[in-house]
Order: C-alpha cells, then sequence, then structure tokens
C-alpha cells in the first residue's frame, strides 16, 4: 500500500493538464530600417511593357530605376503580453507581400527568438509600384508582375526585416495603447468606372502605442492606391504612403514611428484634397506635391483624432492565422465558367462603365498561368482582437464594397481591417463588378469569383477564431522560397570616390533647388544618407525633432554612373555620381521652407569598407520677395 500510494498520485499529476499561459504586462517596442534596395533595381506592379529602356546589373525584364525619393523602408512596432499574447506589425514598401516570404520570417524569428509568431506576425505592403521588385521565386507570369527572381536581393531582405523585428523585441519596454477613429474621404478617390458608383469609405482605424508618457508609435490603415508615380519615373519610393507617414509624424514634437497599412485600396486612387499652399515655392514635380498634398490631409484629419484616443494599460490581444485553399475546386466553379486550371490573370475586354451589363466572354481572354508556375493554390487570413479594435488581414488587393461586406458579415463596430497583407492573391473585388471588367478585374488570379470566396472564408476564419474551433480543410504552412543560391555579388570598383563633382550654389532663393553632386560607390552598397546643418554644424530638424535627412520625401538622389551600364554592361571601374536635390521651399506646408541664413550638406557614403564623409561648401539661403 505505501507503493501503491505514491504511483496513483504520481499518475494523476501526469493526467493533470497543463496550466493556461497568462498574459502579463503589456510591452511595446518599434524599430526601422532602409530596404537593403539598390538604385538600379527593377520594380514591381506596373508590368514592364512600354517603359522607358535602361540598363543596370540589377534589372532584368523591367527598366533600371536610376532616382531614389523616400528611400524604401521596413518598419515594425510590437505589442505584447508575452507569448501568445502579441500582435507584430511589419509594414514593407513594396507592391505585395507573399506568404513564402512571411513564412520564411516566422521560421527565422523562431530560430532567433525559441517563439513562434504565425499567429502574431502581420506583414503588410505600403503598395508602392516604385518599391523594389525581383522577391517571388515564381516564374511565369509573375515574372511580368514583379520582374525575375533576385535570389541574393531577396536574401538580404528576409534578413534585413528579420533583424529590425529582433531589434523591436529586444527593446520592448513598458507601454499602453490608445485606440480610435478618423475619417477622411479627401485622400482617396474612386477610380473604377465600372461600378457605376463613386464611392469612397474613408475610415481610418488607429493603434497608439504611448511609453514614458509619450506616444511613441502609431498604427494606421487607409484605402489607398499607394502609388502616385508612374514606372517612367523610374525611381524607389514610398511615394503617397510615405508621404502620409511622413506628414503624420512631423505633426508630433517628438519622434513618432507612423505605419500606414492600405486597407481597401483596390478601387481607390490618391485623391486630389483642397489643402493649403506657400507662394513661391521651388519647382518640384507634380507628383511629388500630389503625395504631399495627401500626406497633409491625412495628417490634419489623423491628428484631430487623437484627442479621442481611448486608452488601456491591459488590451486583450488574442490572434490566430488560418489558412484556406483556392483554386478552381475550392471557389466552386462550373465547366463552363473561367477554364483555368493554374489560374488566369490579365483578362482583357472593353470595361463596361454600365453596371446594368457585362462584357462577355470575360472569363475567355484570360492569360493562364502554365502547370510550371501556377497561380497560389492556398493563403492565409490573420483574425483576433487587439483592445477594442477587431483585427481582420485580407490578402491583396479588396475592392471597397467587397472589404464592407467582411467587416459587415463579422459584425466588426472597431475593425482594424489590413488589406495587402500576409499574401498577395491579386485584386479581389465582387462577382457582379468583375463582369464589368476593367484593370481591377483583370488582376484576380482566380477570376470572378475570387473575391466572394475569399469574404466567405474571411468570416469563416473570424467564425473558428471566435468559437476557438479548427477549420476544416486548413492546408499545412506553404513552404518557403527555396534557400536562395547565388555568387555573392561584387560592387563595382569606384573611382574618384568622396571627390565632389558639382558643389552646392552659393546662394539660393525659395523658388530655387540646392543641388550637389559627389562621386560616391556602386549601389548595391546603398544609397548616401545627407544631413541638412546649419553654419554651426548643428542638424536642421524636422517638426518632430528628428534631423532632416535625404532618406525622407524633402529629397532626391539620382545616380549617373560613367561609363553608363548601356555603354559598358561588363563590370568595370565606374564614376558613380550621385546628385541630391533639394528645394527651398515645399508648395504644401509644413514639408520645407528654410529660413534666411547658412547651410551645408553632410554625406555619409558607403564604401567597401565602411563610409566616407562628405561635406559641401556654406550655401546661403535669401529672404524671398
Amino acid at each position: 500500500m505505501r507503493l501503491l500510494l505514491p504511483l496513483l498520485l504520481l499518475t494523476a499529476c501526469k493526467d493533470d493538464p497543463e496550466p493556461e499561459p497568462e498574459p502579463g504586462p503589456l510591452e511595446a517596442a518599434f524599430a526601422r530600417a532602409r530596404i537593403p534596395a539598390p538604385v538600379g533595381i527593377g520594380t514591381a506592379g506596373f508590368g514592364p511593357f512600354g517603359a522607358p529602356s535602361s540598363n543596370s546589373p540589377y534589372a532584368e525584364l523591367y527598366p533600371a530605376t536610376t532616382a531614389v525619393h523616400g528611400h524604401p523602408e521596413v518598419k515594425v512596432v510590437v505589442v505584447s503580453r508575452g507569448e501568445g499574447f502579441e500582435a507584430v506589425f511589419v509594414r514593407v514598401d513594396a507592391v505585395g507581400v507573399f506568404q513564402q516570404l512571411r513564412r520564411a520570417l516566422v521560421l527565422e524569428l523562431a530560430d532567433r527568438l525559441g517563439r513562434d509568431l504565425d499567429d502574431a506576425l502581420i506583414i503588410g505592403a505600403t503598395h508602392t509600384h516604385s518599391g523594389p521588385g525581383r522577391i517571388i521565386d515564381a516564374g511565369g507570369p509573375f515574372d511580368i508582375i514583379a520582374d525575375k527572381f533576385f535570389p541574393e536581393f531577396y536574401d538580404r531582405l528576409v534578413t534585413t526585416t528579420a533583424d529590425t523585428i529582433e531589434a523591436a523585441f529586444a527593446d520592448l519596454a513598458p507601454a499602453r495603447i490608445g485606440v480610435g477613429r478618423a475619417n477622411s474621404a479627401d485622400g482617396a478617390s474612386d477610380r473604377r468606372c465600372e461600378d457605376g458608383e463613386d464611392h469612397v469609405n474613408g475610415d481610418i482605424p488607429l493603434l497608439a502605442v504611448e511609453r514614458d508618457g509619450a506616444t511613441r508609435a502609431l498604427v494606421m490603415a487607409y484605402p489607398i492606391h499607394g502609388t502616385t508615380l508612374s514606372i517612367d519615373a523610374l525611381h524607389l519610393s514610398q511615394d503617397v504612403s510615405g508621404a502620409i507617414e511622413q506628414s503624420v509624424e512631423d505633426r508630433f514634437d517628438h519622434p513618432v514611428d507612423v505605419l500606414m497599412f492600405n486597407s481597401w485600396g483596390a478601387d481607390m486612387s490618391p485623391g486630389s484634397p483642397e489643402v493649403p499652399t506657400q507662394t513661391g515655392a521651388a519647382a518640384w514635380a507634380g507628383d511629388y506635391d500630389h503625395m504631399e498634398q495627401v500626406g497633409w490631409a491625412l495628417g490634419e484629419a489623423v491628428h484631430g483624432a487623437l484627442a479621442g484616443l481611448t486608452w488601456d494599460d491591459a488590451p486583450t490581444i488574442d490572434l490566430r492565422t488560418v489558412r484556406v485553399p483556392i483554386d478552381r475546386e475550392a471557389i466552386g466553379y462550373d465547366d463552363d465558367t473561367f477554364d483555368y486550371e493554374y489560374g488566369g490573370v490579365y483578362c482583357e475586354g472593353d470595361a463596361d462603365c454600365d453596371p446594368a451589363t457585362t462584357v462577355d466572354g470575360l472569363d475567355e481572354a484570360c492569360l493562364p498561368f502554365p502547370e510550371d508556375f501556377p497561380a497560389p493554390n492556398q493563403t492565409l487570413f490573420t483574425v483576433g482582437q487587439l483592445g477594442d479594435l477587431q483585427l481582420i488581414t485580407f490578402p491583396g488587393e479588396p475592392g471597397t464594397k467587397l472589404a464592407e461586406q467582411i467587416i459587415a458579415e463579422v459584425g466588426a463596430d472597431q475593425p482594424l481591417f489590413l488589406g495587402y497583407t500576409q499574401d498577395y492573391i491579386g485584386y479581389s473585388i465582387l462577382e457582379d463588378d468583375w463582369w464589368q471588367g476593367g484593370y481591377e478585374a483583370s488582376g484576380a488570379l482566380w477570376g470572378p469569383r475570387q473575391g466572394s470566396y475569399l469574404a466567405q472564408r474571411a468570416a469563416e476564419a473570424w467564425g473558428a477564431w471566435a468559437e476557438g474551433e479548427p477549420v476544416a480543410d486548413e492546408p499545412a504552412p506553404i513552404t518557403p522560397f527555396d534557400d536562395p543560391q547565388y555568387t555573392p555579388l561584387s560592387p563595382e570598383a569606384p573611382v574618384d570616390q568622396g571627390a565632389v563633382l558639382a558643389e552646392v550654389p552659393a546662394a539660393v532663393g525659395p523658388t530655387e533647388v540646392v543641388t550637389f553632386t559627389f562621386a560616391g560607390a556602386d549601389p548595391w552598397l546603398g544609397a548616401p544618407l545627407a544631413t541638412l546643418e546649419t553654419e554651426a554644424g548643428e542638424p536642421v530638424l524636422r517638426p518632430n525633432g528628428v534631423p532632416i535627412d535625404s532618406d525622407d520625401l524633402r529629397f532626391r538622389w539620382d545616380l549617373s554612373p560613367d561609363p553608363a551600364y548601356d555603354d559598358v554592361d561588363a563590370p568595370t571601374a565606374r564614376t558613380f555620381a550621385w546628385t541630391l536635390t533639394m528645394p527651398v521651399q515645399h508648395t504644401i506646408p509644413g514639408n520645407l521652407a528654410l529660413d534666411p541664413g547658412l547651410y551645408r550638406l553632410r554625406v555619409s557614403a558607403p564604401t567597401d569598407s565602411g563610409a566616407v564623409e562628405v561635406v559641401s561648401e556654406l550655401f546661403e539661403v535669401t529672404p524671398g520677395e
């Protein structure tokens, strides 16, 4: 009996379930980094047809970029009450993110941090068409969407993103969050005539993070197709999303990281809001002014809503990632509709702007995905609760009406709906609307019922999370792209590195621009970083106290190699002439208006062994008339 009792007790202990983990105190952190994209890489989203011809070692089908305006970034905000009770927001300047990239990050972070972030990681794209391409190892039609895969650049992107997330986790500190909403119908415009409506839903959910008594980060969403620049601009740029973030950041009196996710931007172009302007401004590209115009309007709307935030230091953080199949069988097509076994895209037909009629045979005029390069056959959603917000992600570009349908079906009264997030499955609009044709219909990878099917599955994912139930047909996580295999690229040798090739002008007025050219290095090593200084050597500050530098949208770098890549495409020594352009005063207030006085530019230029510093002469800003 003495032996039996301990054995019974031991057996009972083994059968006891593990106690459920409990959330701890709320902590938060933030981090940001440049995306390591070389000027010269091809972009993504436009398609390479009809674009100006140019060449570089970093582009294939797409024309090479020659300039950078608002350096593409990865930004991270983490809110955590311990493992299993956290959200990791990652926003990247790209046309889209793909589930293979996300899965690679989940696995990499499991190795680095020892935690599974599959339910917590929320990675979304700003949908700038001036973001770097070449990150999809899928071939076929995807080369038309995003240029041919560049394994070494993709490897650098994964590493940089993982580094930035890891840096945020290393900086977790006590925090509280605030949630609220703003609204602006002026920043977006319904571009889709085919639906017969001029419908804009300007909802802006807000998630603020406070540390040490001050707001330090803000996650927001807005429905805007994230591009004003054309492919002809040959730019790398954050584009309009970066202008919105910069405008919101500059309305604080201290540093704040703003992350803007694109919500239902499929049918939304950047709007043309009426905003104040400054007379006597320098000539600056019209697309830049347009970005800043939208940014000003959204900055006003967001800051007008911050006083109404509701704060919480112990919020519910309960998220779940759900995978669903997608193909002809899963969607339920009959034999006579969208007969493309591996998916189809770019369905061509005259756009029909009358919703009472349709485009005959539209689903018979698509570019089929070949068997060797099929469209994705699964995708994913992340859903759940974050404080008072109901989170719903959507894989790709949803139309406004489709997103509104999902929000209504799940009964979300405080939705945080994030499109272009977790995966990219093309455009998704309502089925009736798809048959009207047009650009948005042509970009659905699985045809007319893709939008309705994904809306149904998003609602089912929400219901499964709410009930704590599994999804019956949930596939296993997709395998990441194969480990990139490549011979590391060797930057070309620079000529006269650090030499000033063209000095700043001695004096400039408000209607003029400052330019400065120096000999730098191969763009594979990164773009230079210029900081604006006073005569005393002090950095000139943005309104939020951050030094003004050339990574924001107040500047542009242009790169001109000599000999040009078109003249000598084999590796050779070159003069890499980098030219900085900076208007003295912008048309849209709040972006830059230098007071009269003396200034200089201090440039940190990367080299293959570190960096070299190049400092301009002083230039005088003279008063306006």
